[in-house]
């Protein structure tokens, strides 16, 4: 976690220095973003596990919702920061506070005085077989199974975040700063989910409830889509954002209580493999754009995963409940 934040942070002063230099171009953005990617990759299973060593099993729920709640403080306060500062002082100098702001982070990391633990077959042990015995586990367990089925999914979550930009300048016509409040409203709402989950008793059925508010972000995707006014996006992004987050701690609450600890780990990385998905589905959200439309493209993103969702919802309710 602390190396996968410092190496974020390096990037993030790379791509400032080659902004003030004036020597940027795309295929900076693109290396940036797949070596961010990468890090990411390394950083959040640990992240979600290490929740899961550091307090009991019975509050994991909690814990993982107040994870999420210090996150969306970041969520909603940075956009809201950071479209402001662009406007005032420029790109550079808002990109170098974010690089700061993530070398703090891994500073705040190394004073944690808890080292998580895997109870996994430890050292010696090739990538390879982790990775078979992962995937086995999962088809010998059908309600493991179809959570990481729905999870898939989350290939057309990416459309949102690939065209907010694109709908702020040329649907909406806001600014840097609109821009910033479409991210922070988005935040707000997760803020707000994941302090809410932080302190009442979690769901007796995390699977339904990973499917059901999953499904309700498919169909703000395509609310998003008819964007009409920026009001109205507001109030879509706000509930997209509590969606995300009750989606966020019952995935990662929920599948971690349902698994061996042995497994947890392996499981919660299978999980964020398929997470990662969505910026492939941006890549295809953009191209699906250029050919017909932005409110298009982000309403038929919205509409697939509507449809399977339902359908594993109606046929395969009794096996989510189960998780």
């Amino acid at each position: 976690m602390v190396v996968g934040r410092l190496g974020l942070a390096a990037l993030i002063f790379a791509i400032a220095a080659l902004v003030a230099a004036d020597r940027i171009a795309i295929w900076h953005i693109l290396v940036a973003t797949a070596a961010a990617g990468l890090l990411t990759a390394f950083m959040q299973p640990a992240t979600q596990t290490f929740v899961f060593d550091v307090v009991r099993r019975e509050r994991a729920p909690n814990a993982v919702a107040l994870n999420v709640a210090a996150s969306g403080i970041g969520h909603t306060l940075g956009p809201l920061w950071g479209g402001g500062l662009v406007a005032a002082v420029g790109f550079v100098s808002a990109y170098a506070s974010s690089g700061v702001g993530v070398a703090l982070g891994a500073v705040l990391l190394m004073m944690v005085p808890i080292a998580g633990r895997s109870p996994g077959p430890g050292s010696g042990r090739s990538w390879w077989a982790d990775l078979r015995e992962g995937l086995a586990y999962v088809r010998s367990n059908p309600p493991v199974r179809l959570a990481l089925l729905s999870v898939s999914l989350a290939v057309f979550n990416g459309a949102v975040a690939a065209l907010r930009p694109v709908f702020a300048r040329h649907v909406l016509g806001v600014d840097s700063t609109g821009y910033g409040m479409l991210a922070g409203a988005a935040g707000l709402g997760g803020l707000s989910a994941a302090m809410v989950m932080a302190a009442v008793p979690p769901a007796r059925r995390p699977g339904l409830m990973m499917g059901y508010s999953m499904l309700g972000f498919s169909a703000c995707i395509v609310l998003y889509s008819f964007a009409f006014s920026f009001a109205y996006v507001l109030v879509v992004e706000l509930a997209m954002g509590v969606l995300s987050q009750v989606w966020n701690v019952y995935t990662f609450s929920g599948i971690q209580m349902a698994v061996p600890d042995a497994m947890r780990g392996r499981v919660v990385s299978l999980v964020f493999t398929l997470v990662m998905l969505a910026p492939v589905g941006s890549l295809f959200v953009g191209a699906l754009a250029d050919v017909t439309s932005d409110q298009i493209a982000l309403g038929i993103f919205g509409a697939i995963p509507m449809v399977v969702l339902t359908g594993i919802l109606i046929f395969g309710h009794r096996q989510l409940g189960e998780l």
